[in-house]
């Protein structure tokens, strides 16, 4: 790394970094203004022509070693440029006692010089300089004089070294900083790199040992139930062919049915183990906000002291809703509904009131609505619990024990396992 390179402080900062951005004549912005200053000051108290013509010669080389060892980076450009601008500072202090330049000087040796050395050199040279342009003056005012001489030429250049060495110690432990930090970010990179490998690696392993499951089932299971019914099957044909009769005909075929029916449960079973659990109160929460969009009917739910439970608990709470709210669009003409839901210790309750016409809840109804909750619900253990007369509302209460998930009869829930519709979305009945 070149000095120019290094000194961002004198230099203007930015050009530690290669090719952190082009070099351009806004590049060591501050020593310019610091170089442009003294020159307009120099022509304000210069004395006269000479020195004038000097301070703008000063300019000149200024710029000139600028665009050589910064913009082109010229060999040997930094010592011809340090000589010429140590040169003509000495002169300036001789001719017209400006010292100012000489202050930038012990500046510029270290941003224009390649090395540390070779700025070391420069700044002892052009403190000898020094002492030879004072040393006349200081002759004449004897050793006191001699002494203020040597005092302020090996001030200045001390004081000169030290700045610099500790700006060339900052910038070499900035650049290992830097050099530190790429290193981290580089490792940090590789770590990202190998934890998505990972991932996608336990991806396709868990993707593989779920494949191998199921593969598994479905030989324990539906293979078992079709080559159950192959076999029925061949043997009826035989029992036909040998006309045995018909008992012994429908008897195979009962067979076959009962099978049939099991390998359909079976196959149910395994389709509902495969979706992702049901996420109840945000169900709910559509389906009455549902209602409310189409008829107008306020809805409120509380599901505050409600917390995930098994999906097959979830999954008939949720149908028992859509039952429920269909009964109030239907038939309640209600103004309002609550819903509330709510988990016990051992058990899930579902509540929901309206405010509606209400009916004689010990009279038969028509239709299969409250029929098919209470169905539903008892076959999972549950029960359903109706409070309404005329003109006073309805509230049913459905609950539901909290067990642990085991096989639900898909014959009599075969809802439960329809993967092709969102399980969000009402039920319509469908024609036999």
């Amino acid at each position: 790394m070149s000095t120019a390179e290094a000194r961002t402080v004198i230099a203007g900062g930015n050009l530690d970094v290669p090719g952190a951005s082009p070099r351009s004549w806004a590049t060591n912005w501050p020593l310019h203004l610091v170089v442009v200053g003294t020159t307009l000051l120099g022509l304000v108290v210069g004395p006269g022509p000479a020195s004038a013509l000097l301070v703008l010669l000063w300019l000149v080389v200024y710029a000139a070693a600028h665009w050589a060892v910064v913009l082109r980076g010229l060999p040997g450009a930094g010592v011809v440029s340090g000589i010429l601008l140590g040169a003509i500072a000495l002169a300036l202090l001789s001719f017209s006692n400006q010292g100012m330049h000489l202050f930038v000087a012990f500046m510029l040796m270290w941003v224009l010089l390649s090395t540390y050395r070779a700025g070391l050199v420069a700044t002892l040279l052009l403190a000898t300089g020094l002492i030879l342009v004072l040393l006349p003056a200081g002759l004449d005012r004897g050793a006191a004089g001699v002494a203020v001489v040597l005092g302020v030429s090996l001030g200045s250049a001390l004081f000169s070294i030290l700045m610099a060495s500790w700006i060339w110690q900052t910038e070499r432990l900035s650049h290992e900083r830097r050099k530190l930090a790429e290193e981290l970010a580089a490792t940090v990179r590789r770590l990202e790199d190998t934890r998505t490998e990972l991932l996608t690696f336990e991806h396709r392993r868990g993707a593989d040992e779920e494949a191998t499951r199921f593969a598994a089932e479905i030989h324990d299971t539906l293979a078992q139930s079709f080559t159950s019914i192959t076999m029925l099957s061949q043997a009826a044909r035989q029992t036909d062919a040998a006309g045995q009769g018909y008992e012994a005909l429908s008897s195979l075929l009962e067979q076959i049915e009962e099978v049939s029916r099991e390998g359909l449960a079976q196959s149910r079973a395994l389709i509902a183990r495969t979706q992702p659990p049901l996420d109840l109160a945000a169900g709910l929460n559509r389906l009455a906000s549902d209602l409310e969009a189409r008829t107008g009917v306020r809805t409120h739910l509380d599901a505050s002291g409600w917390s995930p439970v098994s999906t097959r608990i979830e999954v008939v709470l949720l149908r028992t809703l859509q039952e429920a709210l269909r009964n109030i669009e239907q038939h309640a003409e209600a103004a309002t509904v609550r819903i509330r839901l709510i988990r016990e210790d051992a058990a899930a309750m579902l509540e929901v009131s309206d405010d509606g016409t209400g009916f004689d809840a010990e009279l038969p109804t028509a239709g299969y609505g409250l029929v098919g909750m209470r169905s539903r619900l008892e076959a999972e253990g549950g029960a359903l619990h109706l409070s309404s007369s005329r003109g006073t509302g309805t509230t049913l209460r459905a609950t539901l024990p909290m067990v642990v998930d085991a096989p639900i009869d898909r014959t009599v829930h075969p809802d439960l396992t329809e993967t092709a519709k969102d399980p969000w979305t009402p039920e319509v009945p469908r024609a036999e």
